[in-house]
């Protein structure tokens, strides 16, 4: 995927302004950048959620799933007709949906049990488990993460993560992984891309070291603070002030937020 100088505004203030990044075949990028920077309107933007108010993005893949930073399930379905919604959506029988919904499930560690349960009757970390089978269950070639996994505790992130992993692994998905957590980023992707604060950019990228799935705790946590603390593509990251962060940021497309 290339995002080639791509610029938008929201509600009249430019989000994105020149904004260049590529992801080439089967490689997992992780964005990093302070709230406000416009991460999630670019992943938005590389979903064909928004269009660009100029530049262009090339997909080289067949299709593409999201997903979002809250479930965003349907509150009137079950979890295996959330799962096939998007099939079923793009005009697929609702048998063969439901089927192909059910081995998604399968290929995140649903029960068959929990296919049944409404949204409202599953935990945060099922309802994350869902979201990413709904996006696996079209069978995508690269996948959309924008910050699925923020409002989750460590110990449930760090399954998810290996969840993510594991799938990337088998299916061999390259990825966008939206993130304002810089040891989530060396964990899950093979390199991290820095944008600028106000938007106007992407500053560099990172590379961990080792192959993602494979890096041990020591290495990530001995990168992220060399990284941290040596590297000036990061300054705006630890530095970030929360009153620079505009309120009325709308930068969701299916509803306001407070940073983008």
């Amino acid at each position: 995927m290339t995002l080639a100088t791509i610029s938008h505004a929201l509600a009249g203030r430019k989000v994105l302004d020149t904004v260049s990044l590529v992801v080439r075949p089967g490689e997992m990028v992780a964005l990093v950048g302070p709230s406000g920077c416009g991460k999630s309107t670019l992943a938005s933007v590389a979903a064909g959620i928004l269009r660009p108010d100029k530049g262009r993005v090339l997909r080289q893949y067949k299709r593409h799933g999201m997903v979002f930073q809250q479930s965003r399930l349907l509150p009137w379905a079950d979890a295996r007709e959330n799962i096939a919604f998007p099939l079923i959506v793009g005009g697929m029988a609702k048998r063969e949906a439901l089927a192909r919904a059910e081995a998604a499930a399968e290929a995140v560690a649903l029960l068959p049990e929990d296919l049944g349960k409404m949204p409202d009757q599953l935990s945060g970390g099922m309802r994350a488990r869902v979201a990413i089978a709904r996006a696996l269950s079209i069978e995508p070639d690269f996948l959309i993460f924008d910050e699925p996994f923020a409002a989750l505790d460590p110990a449930l992130r760090r399954r998810l993560q290996d969840l993510v992993l594991e799938l990337g692994e088998v299916r061999g998905f390259g990825g966008l992984f939206i993130t304002h957590d810089l040891s989530e980023a060396a964990r899950i992707a093979d390199a991290i891309a820095v944008m600028e604060r106000k938007g106007k950019g992407i500053l560099g990228r990172l590379t961990p070291p080792g192959t993602r799935g494979m890096r041990s705790d020591d290495t990530i946590f001995a990168f992220v603070q060399d990284a941290l603390y040596a590297e000036t593509l990061l300054t705006d990251l630890v530095n970030v002030d929360e009153r620079a962060v505009p309120l009325d940021c709308a930068c969701d497309s299916l509803g306001p937020r407070r940073c983008c």
